[in-house]
C-alpha cells in the first residue's frame, strides 16, 4: 500500500508572488518532516497529528500561533481529528491558551466525551498538561486592529499509511472579526472526516462547508464505490453550482488523493512514494 500525505494551508485569495512562495517553502518544510514519520512506518494517523502540530506552529497560517482573531481581539482556536479505522472523531471547539489544538483532540480521541469547547476544553488540557500560549501575534493583532480577515489559512492533513490505515486533521483560528460563540466546521465533519474508504480536510468559507457538509459528503460518495478523482470533481463542480467558496484535500485507501477547489487559490503540497509534489496555482 503506497503511503500519502497532502497537507494544505487554506483556500482563499490569491497571494502576491512573495508570500505564496513562503507559504510554499513552509508547506514543503513541514510536509517533507512529517512526511518522513509516514515514510518510515508511522500511522496515518500519528502522522496527520504531527503534520497539524507543526502547521499549528508556523504563523503563516490560520490556525495556532498568530490566528486570526475575533472581534473582541482574542484567539479561540477550533480542531479535529479523525480515526478512519475506528471512524472516531474527536474535535474541540473555541478554545483559548492551548499551543497545540490537534494534541487535545488526539488525547480525546480515547475519552468518553471526545468534543470539548471553551473553558472545558482549556481545562482538559490544563489537565493533560498540554503547553499553553498566547497565540496572538503582533501582525494578527494589526489585522484585528484594522478589522481586516488577512490572507491566512486554515490547515490540514489527510494520510494513508502502508497498512491503508486513513485519518484526517484540521485546525484552524476561525474567519476572522467574527462574533464571538461562532463555530467553525474545522470541529465537525463537514470539514474534517476520515473513515476505511476516504479523509478528507476542508478549508475556505465555514459556513459553506456546512451547508455542503462537504468532507463527509465526499467520504460517503467513495465509500458507496465512486472512484475519488472523480467524486472530487464531481462535489467541485456541486461546489461551483452552488456558490460554496471552498477547497479540500483527500486520500482513499488505495494511495489516490486530490485537491480540489472553488476560490481562486489554495495552497497545498502533497507527499507520495515517488516524492514531494506541490502545486502553484498562482
Amino acid at each position: 500500500m503506497p503511503p500519502v500525505l497532502v497537507i494544505h494551508g487554506g483556500a482563499g485569495i490569491r497571494r502576491d508572488d512573495t508570500r505564496w512562495h513562503v507559504m510554499a517553502a513552509a508547506l514543503r518544510r513541514i510536509g517533507g518532516q512529517a512526511g518522513a514519520l509516514l515514510h518510515s512506518g508511522g500511522a496515518a494517523l500519528d502522522v496527520v497529528v504531527e503534520a497539524a502540530r507543526l502547521l499549528e506552529d508556523e504563523p503563516l497560517f490560520n490556525a495556532g500561533l498568530g490566528s486570526k482573531l475575533q472581534v473582541d481581539g482574542r484567539a479561540r482556536l477550533s480542531a479535529s481529528l479523525m480515526d478512519g479505522a475506528t471512524e472516531r472523531f474527536s474535535g474541540v471547539i473555541n478554545v483559548e491558551g492551548l499551543a497545540n489544538p490537534v494534541l487535545l483532540c488526539r488525547a480525546l480521541l480515547a475519552e468518553r466525551d471526545r468534543v470539548l469547547a471553551g473553558d472545558g476544553a482549556l481545562a482538559r488540557g490544563r489537565e493533560l498538561g498540554l503547553v499553553e500560549r498566547d497565540n496572538r501575534t503582533a501582525d494578527a493583532i494589526r489585522r484585528w486592529a484594522a478589522a481586516r480577515e488577512g490572507d491566512t489559512g486554515t490547515v490540514g492533513a489527510v494520510a494513508v499509511d502502508a497498512r491503508g490505515r486513513l485519518a484526517a486533521a484540521t485546525s484552524t483560528g476561525g474567519r476572522g472579526y467574527e462574533r464571538v460563540g461562532r463555530v467553525s466546521d474545522s470541529a465537525t465533519v463537514a470539514g474534517n472526516f476520515a473513515c476505511p474508504a476516504a479523509a478528507v480536510s476542508a478549508t475556505g468559507v465555514g459556513e459553506h462547508i456546512v451547508d455542503g457538509a462537504l468532507a463527509a459528503r465526499l467520504a460517503a460518495t467513495v465509500e458507496a464505490g465512486v472512484p475519488l478523482a472523480e467524486a472530487g470533481a464531481a462535489l467541485r463542480e456541486r461546489m461551483l453550482r452552488s456558490g460554496w467558496e471552498a477547497g479540500f484535500i483527500a486520500v482513499d485507501a488505495r494511495g489516490g488523493w486530490t485537491a480540489p477547489h472553488s476560490t481562486p487559490a489554495m495552497a497545498w503540497l502533497a507527499v507520495t512514494p515517488d516524492g514531494t509534489l506541490s502545486f502553484d496555482d498562482h
